[in-house]
């Protein structure tokens, strides 16, 4: 069944929003090279991890500098993060507080000019998002969408805010809209549009999708896709489809110019997470709970089971669960930490299973959890490591690790630097990682 709309393709412009002032104080790290710019040819630099501390009031935020392999900066946190992620052309890191309500950024001073890459000094915007329990962020293309869960009993509606690296620094967001009940859910840029989760009633559980179009600084709302999509949690996209996890399978939306063709797949199991990259043709569906993984074709409607575990078992010998999931920069691996602490690497050509390294002595069962990132213009991993108080870098063509000691348990990591180009085999559309 099709739901018609037009998008208009309207240029996409800042929009002038309500912010609320962020505490940008700095650690006493004095930085190289203050007084001037860094510049590198095109693809050169490293990049920067950023990773947060959270300790109340004297939360930070810090930046780790790839190329010299130096601690560089440091700021303060209003409130402690509850997860970091990166923006969608990697210049900045999205600082999201979960349990209070707000989002800052960083800026990791690295960034695309012209043919060269400048390294500057990093620096907190003078900015934040504030909305009831950020959660969910999703990137596709240039955008990135934050969706807010809200809060039923206060009758605090879902919203979502789409940025882009341009809009950020030019300080706001491109346009937020606010839905209709309170809901955990999820809101999926494609191609101009925001495809969100709606559900039936306020604290309820997410269950179709709607579908909103970008007008400047707003959204017109299009109507909902036909294929419902009951427990809805996880959304990625590749192309012109847009793919979201369902108990029953997972929704299928491709866009075809004025519309939405949507379909179901079936899965024989729960899908909670749902993985995309621009250079891989399949998506990755996470299962909860078995922690099962599927390779979903949408065009041709098949989704088949991915063996990534090469019979890896926990201690008690039931299979192993996965923690975290990610396409590394070019898509030629699919890496998932397991609930031991192993970091399994598969081919994403036949999906066989290529080594698994053990990078983790202990996975904890409270506090912050491990955070699996990856590099967006090399072959490196990053894993941070809460319990033994370090970040793991992981070369991915050698297989080799290496280790970042520090004095905290750290929360939250994202790379940020200038994104490597993707060939998109002439398909039409930008795409893809997730949380």
């Amino acid at each position: 069944m099709k739901r018609y709309f037009s998008p208009t393709g309207a240029a996409l412009l800042a929009a002038s929003v309500l912010l609320a002032a962020c505490n940008n104080d700095t650690g006493s790290t004095e930085l190289p090279g203050d007084d001037h710019d860094h510049e590198h040819e095109h693809g050169e630099a490293a990049g920067r991890l950023v990773f947060t501390h959270a300790d109340g009031a004297n939360s930070r935020v810090y930046v780790h500098d790839l190329e010299s392999g130096e601690t560089i900066n440091d700021f303060a946190l209003v409130h402690p993060a509850t997860g970091v992620y990166t923006s969608p052309e990697g210049r900045y890191a999205v600082i999201v507080q979960r349990d209070n309500d707000q989002v800052e950024f960083l800026d990791s001073g690295i960034h695309l000019h012209d043919d060269h890459v400048h390294e500057d000094a990093p620096s907190m915007l003078g900015f934040t998002l504030n909305g009831v329990a950020p959660t969910h962020y999703r990137v596709n293309g240039e955008h990135a969408a934050l969706y807010f869960d809200g809060d039923s009993a206060t009758a605090q509606m879902s919203r979502f805010q789409l940025f882009s690296d341009e809009s950020l620094t030019d300080g706001g967001v491109l346009a937020s809209q606010t839905l209709d009940t309170a809901h955990h859910g999820v809101a999926e840029p494609q191609e101009g549009l925001v495809l969100a989760s709606h559900a039936a009633t306020s604290g309820g559980p997410a269950d179709g999708v709607t579908v909103f179009e970008l007008h400047g600084d707003h959204f017109h709302g299009e109507g909902e896709l036909a294929t419902a999509c009951p427990g809805l949690h996880g959304a990625a996209s590749h192309g012109v489809y847009s793919v979201f996890g369902c108990q029953d399978g997972v929704l299928v939306a491709e866009l075809h110019g004025d519309h939405f063709h949507d379909a179901k797949v079936a899965v024989p199991e729960r899908i909670a997470t749902v993985l995309g990259h621009p250079d891989v043709e399949a998506l990755i569906g996470v299962s909860y709970p078995d922690g099962n993984l599927y390779a979903i074709d949408p065009e041709a409607g098949t989704a088949t089971q991915v063996d990534w575990r090469d019979g890896a078992v926990d201690g008690g010998g039931a299979p192993v669960a996965p923690k975290a999931q990610a396409f590394d920069a070019h898509g030629e691996h699919l890496l998932v930490l397991d609930s031991e602490g192993d970091l399994h690497v598969l081919e994403t050509s036949d999906w066989s299973h290529r080594a698994a390294l053990a990078l983790l002595d202990t996975v904890p069962g409270a506090g912050p959890a491990p955070t699996l990132a990856v590099s967006g213009s090399g072959d490196q991993a990053f894993v941070s490591d809460p319990a033994a108080r370090a970040l793991h870098i992981v070369d991915l063509e050698a297989l080799s690790v290496d280790t970042v000691d520090l004095d905290f348990a750290p929360t939250g990591l994202a790379w940020t630097g200038t994104v490597a180009a993707h060939d998109h085999g002439g398909e039409d559309g930008d795409h893809d990682h997730e949380h």
